[in-house]
């Protein structure tokens, strides 16, 4: 009896111990994103001798054409990026389609096509399709918003599933605050160690008061901490959002 306990025994702890490499490729079975959209976004820069304008006259076009599907959540932003002083790049910016399947996006580039669109900017292919998940409850619905988006890359043996804690320690803090930011996690569906980090703020002023409030809590230093040992981020970029759809 006692040396059948002792296998028992045995065989928990070869199942605890092993390769750490290993048990986070087990941890990421296990632990997954629970995402709520999809994301597609587009590099746009217009043609010679079309201006903003062309773009503004175009808006009313799409929303006429675009059959959105009773209870979707389709959504169509512009992202025109952030200068110096505030002031849009007016030559390039980004087209981001929140959509629920393959379906409608490709509604979504039918429509662009039917209306020539590539006659007033030309547009990449999808330049990343992303799965979303948010990160706050603020659901930020203003048309002219700041979007501020860092690319960011695991490190070796990392994911979303050794984030998942600090991600919660994050969003709890947060939480006492009610600050006036809605943030989304996002990861490349056709990368494993690639995801997206989005701020949504109402203002430039709101933006720098949040960036404030957050480097005066301690918690702060400690969740920057755990996220540079897990992953790296390109500088983030900053862009004035309109909503179309």
């Amino acid at each position: 009896m006692k040396n059948y306990l002792l296998i028992i025994f045995l065989i928990i702890l070869s199942g605890c111990g092993g390769d750490p490499q290993n048990s986070n490729l087990e941890l990421k079975n296990f632990i997954k994103p629970e995402f709520s959209s999809n994301q597609t976004s587009f590099n746009c820069n217009l043609v010679s001798g079309k201006t903003l304008n062309s773009v503004e006259r175009f808006i009313p076009k799409f929303v006429n054409s675009f059959s959105k599907i009773d209870g979707s959540s389709e959504e169509l932003f512009f992202l025109f990026p952030l200068l110096e002083e505030g002031q849009i790049d007016t030559k390039s910016f980004k087209l981001v389609f929140n959509h629920t399947d393959m379906f409608s996006l490709d509604r979504f580039q039918l429509t662009l096509e039917t209306l020539s669109f590539d006659e007033i900017a030309e547009c990449d292919g999808a330049d990343n399709s992303n799965r979303v998940l948010s990160l706050t409850s603020q659901n930020i619905l203003d048309s002219n918003v700041v979007v501020e988006i860092l690319n960011c890359s695991y490190l070796s043996e990392f994911s979303y599933a050794t984030l998942k804690l600090v991600l919660e320690q994050f969003t709890d803090a947060l939480l006492k605050d009610n600050s006036p930011v809605d943030i989304f996690y996002a990861e490349a569906i056709d990368s494993i160690d690639q995801f997206e980090w989005t701020n949504i703020f109402l203002s430039l002023d709101s933006r720098k008061e949040f960036v404030d409030y957050w480097k005066s809590l301690e918690v702060s230093k400690e969740i920057q901490s755990r996220l540079l040992e897990q992953s790296i981020c390109q500088p983030s970029k900053m862009y004035r959002r309109y909503k179309v759809v």
